[in-house]
């Protein structure tokens, strides 16, 4: 997409302004326009020259307009590619209707040609900031070709509801992505001179600092709920929050403490400590129907798609008739005003001081661990005043930290609804991976475990998947046998069939070790030991195990040569949860 270009508005009592769009937004003022257009950074730093120039000293009118052409053109024959475009000053008549030489419109018409738009646009863009591709999805979703909501954002722009700021900015030491907070900037000579291009978030488009964002900016401070604080175009029916469930004893003493969480003024930042498969998730729902009565913007966020899908039908039944935006990599529709918004992290970069309340689960998974680009995205879609619930069945070192230091808040969800312990995980030394077939070995843990259920099969890389699949399909051809992956195009289709109990064993990589409930699953890891496999990957994989009411037993077998550290640690970390959900009479 080519990059849009702005333009130097200056009226002749020495007003300056930086416009996508050529317009005259005092259409009873002399305007002079600077052509051709610049990137937003360029002309933006021409409007504070010029603005730097006219604070000087008190000068004629005439010689204060002829030293700013004079720093134009300076800055201008810097860059050698420059000094070829034929750079002249075009009027803008006095007009109160189009400017039919430059087909643009006044900031009146402009309001009332598109009275309904404008409505429309305002609900579907607060809180967000969007890139130029962002904004031709958005004409497409709406109905308009591109030039109409670039009109659209330059009249909030105009009436400071919105800000244009440049994609990629230099700083002092460097470079800075605004969307994602990467400094580390791969440069390029332009035309222009030196710019530079993000590589952290160009999974959502790639930005440069040629190209510009769309900033919404906070109509008013946070006052807890008021009507003018509730985004535009949403619903404002009484909340229905009918939870099709009852919390048990674990999951009611954690909800209690969540909301109290989120209705004390002062405390910033929580961290939901649970038990794999202990429901932390719905323990959060009381909370986000109580920011929801009050007016606030809530989001669910999860580092990735087959959470967001999980959590998603959850949320719209326990929440009827209240607007539900799920945002993933495949969402056809992004800009659909909502009260409640259901995202992947990477999704979270495209807002800006949206969300007065954000849950954050699986906050130690990946992509989102250790991505710093995606907790700068996190912070920033967050209010000022706003709140934020980490969730995860385990904690990061970083996450401990911040709690012994009180600068974290904590609540621990050490048991399941069923109040039967965490099956613990067996290690079981092994070889079949070890330059050995192994396969009755293997065969004969397959047949034990698949008499109680479905067998998740957890392999290191991805290239042994499909090996697998083809040896088990072979040994036990009555079976229905599959596997995936995360570049797998049938990918979401076999873990619907898994949910649905399709599968009698399933082969896969750590992309099913969170967020999905195979009822009656059973669980082998095979070579435990690899590196990929740390105490978190491990106890996830296990936490897959008795899940259910029906069942809440079952096996999760560490297959390794040798009993690695992280291997010890995913042992007692079960065990402990075990521990503190006896203590607290939790468990039986």
């Amino acid at each position: 997409m080519k990059e849009m270009l702005f333009y130097l508005i200056r009226t002749d009592a020495g007003e300056l302004s930086v416009s996508p769009i050529v317009q005259a937004d005092k259409p009873f003022s002399a305007h002079e326009m600077l052509s051709p257009g610049l990137p937003f950074n360029l002309a933006q730093g021409l409007s504070e020259i010029l603005k730097a120039e006219q604070s000087k000293a008190e000068r004629s009118k005439a010689q204060q307009s002829q030293n700013e052409k004079k720093e134009i053109l300076k800055f201008l024959r810097k860059h050698s590619d420059l000094r070829t475009l034929d750079w002249h000053w075009v009027r803008l008549p006095l007009a109160e209707g189009k400017l039919e030489t430059a087909k643009a419109a006044t900031v009146n018409e402009v309001n009332e040609v598109n009275e309904v738009n404008e409505r429309n646009f305002t609900s579907r863009i607060q809180g967000r900031q969007l890139s130029e591709a962002d904004l031709q999805r958005l004409a497409n979703e709406m109905g308009l070709n591109l030039k109409e909501v670039i009109q659209l954002c330059q009249l909030s722009v105009l009436k400071g509801q919105a800000e244009w700021i440049p994609a990629v900015k230099k700083e002092k030491q460097g470079w800075r992505c605004m969307r994602c907070g990467e400094t580390k900037i791969e440069e390029w000579p332009s035309i222009y001179g030196l710019a530079g291009t993000c590589p952290s978030c160009a999974a959502l488009g790639a930005l440069s600092s040629l190209q510009v964002l769309y900033r919404t900016l906070e109509p008013c401070p946070n006052d807890g709920g008021s009507e003018a604080n509730r985004r535009p175009g949403v619903n404002r029916e009484p909340i229905r929050f009918a939870p099709h469930w009852a919390l048990s004893q674990a999951q009611e003493k954690a909800s209690r403490e969540v909301l109290t969480f989120v209705s004390d003024e002062t405390s910033r930042k929580l961290l939901l400590w649970a038990a794999c498969g202990a429901g932390k998730t719905e323990v959060c729902f009381p909370a986000a129907a109580r920011a929801l009565e009050k007016g606030l913007q809530v989001l669910f966020a999860a580092p990735r798609q087959d959470v967001v899908l999980d959590v998603a039908p959850r949320l719209k039944r326990d929440f009827p008739g209240l607007d539900i935006s799920v945002l993933t990599g495949v969402s056809t529709r992004r800009f659909t005003p909502a009260s409640l918004v259901l995202a992947t992290t990477h999704q979270v970069l495209r807002f800006y001081h949206a969300f007065d309340l954000i849950f954050m689960d699986e906050v130690d998974a990946f992509p989102y661990y250790g991505d710093e680009a995606l907790a700068w995205g996190l912070q920033q879609a967050l209010k000022p005043k706003g709140k934020i619930v980490y969730l995860t069945a385990t904690p990061s070192p970083k996450n401990i930290a911040e709690i012994q230091s009180k600068e974290m808040e904590l609540v621990r969800l050490p048991a399941r609804h069923h109040r039967k312990p965490l099956p613990i995980p067996e290690w079981i030394k092994s070889s079949v991976f070890d330059g050995n077939d192994g396969s009755d070995e293997l065969n004969q843990w397959i047949k034990s475990l698949a008499q109680c259920g479905p067998v998740l099969i957890f392999v290191p890389k991805i290239s042994w998947v499909n090996v697998y699949v083809k040896r088990l399909q072979a040994m036990f051809p009555e079976w229905i046998i599959e596997g995936s992956y995360s570049s797998d195009p049938e990918r979401r289709e076999k873990i619907e069939k898994l949910r649905t109990g399709g599968y009698s064993v399933f082969v896969t990589t750590s992309i099913l070790e969170r967020g999905v409930t195979v009822p009656d699953a059973q669980v082998i890891v095979l070579e435990a030991n690899h590196d990929i496999f740390d105490e978190r990957a491990l106890v996830q994989m296990a936490g897959r195990v008795g899940r259910t009411r029906e069942n809440p037993q079952g096996r999760a077998l560490f297959l390794a040569r040798r009993k690695t550290p992280a291997i010890q640690k995913a042992i007692d970390w079960i065990q402990e949860q075990n521990n503190l959900a006896l203590e607290q009479g939790l468990i039986e």
